[in-house]
Parts: C-alpha cells; structure tokens; sequence
C-alpha cells in the first residue's frame, strides 16, 4: 500500500483542488482501508477490494453531486480521517474514538462550506502530507521538516492555480 500512499500524497498536495473528484475517491479508498481493517481484512485482497470499492463510489458521487459531493466527502469525511490521524492515541484507545471523527468531520463540512476553496487546498494539502510522510521511517524531525514542506508546497502550488481560476471555484457557483 506504499505506492498508493505515495501517488496519493502527490495528487493531493499538488492538485487536490482542481482534481476535487479524485479528491473525493482517494479519500473513499483511505476509508476503505481503514474499514477493512477493523474488520480484520487488513492486508489482503479484500482490504484492496473495499478501498477501491469505496474510492470509486466517491469519485463517482463527487462527478455527480459535485458540491454535495465535495463538500461531504472532503469536508466531513477528510475532516474527520485528518483529526483521528493527529491523535491516533486518543482516537484507538477511546470507547467514544467516532466523536473525534464526528467533531473533524463538522468542522471540515462547515469550513468547506464557509471557505470552499481554501478549504480543499488546505485538506487536500494536509491530507496529502500525510500519506508523504507515513511512508518514510526517518527520523521524528525528518519527517516534521517533510510534512510541513509538503504541506506548503501543496498550499503555495494550489494557490498559484486559484490566481488562475479553476473548475473548483464553479463547483461552488453551481
């Protein structure tokens, strides 16, 4: 699952904006895998079969509810993967572990809503980062530098695509 965390990171940190649907679907498929998991198909056929699964469910809602979609997905869905992956402590060993996704969840959704595009910049960003970065097992600072340089890059890269305009600002004019 190496590669994918990989190819994923980069989609995400470089074009999680102006590919907001395949946003959505890697998301799908990093739920997925997480479901599959606690299930106790980590690791094997299965686990790929409900990721992609669920990713293609995503990118295919995002093509056809693309602000419901979007929003839902990157917003709640993101917003939630991204708060349980900053306290992966707290979040396994708390009975209550879903109101920590349920509380990154709504305030992903509201943000997207509030500020769409920034929004998708900085979760995609984030959530981009964050696959980069599982998959080096350097030191603690190498990977803080890693993750905080991905993550502006990701940030100043898709910034300089919203100077351009993009399909992302019409989703929400729709």
């Amino acid at each position: 699952m190496m590669i994918f965390d990989l190819v994923f990171g980069f989609l995400l940190v470089f074009a999680g904006r102006n590919l907001f649907w395949l946003c959505v679907g890697i998301v799908g498929f990093l739920l997925g895998v997480q479901c599959a998991a606690a299930l106790g198909f980590s690791d094997s056929l299965v686990a790929v079969f409900a990721a992609f699964a669920l990713g293609t469910l995503g990118a295919l809602l995002a093509v056809s509810f693309e602000w419901f979609a979007v929003v839902f997905g990157v917003g709640f869905l993101g917003g939630g993967y991204l708060l349980m992956n900053t306290f992966p402590s707290v979040a396994q060993q708390d009975p209550y572990s879903w109101l920590i996704f349920v509380v990154g969840g709504i305030v992903g959704m509201c943000l997207m809503i509030i500020i769409f595009d920034w929004t998708l910049i900085i979760i995609s960003s984030l959530l981009g980062a964050t696959l980069i970065v599982h998959i080096f097992h350097g030191t603690q600072e190498f990977r803080e530098f890693l993750f905080i340089s991905s993550m502006v890059t990701g940030v100043v890269v898709q910034y300089l695509t919203l100077k351009d305009g993009g399909h992302a600002k019409s989703v929400v004019k729709s």
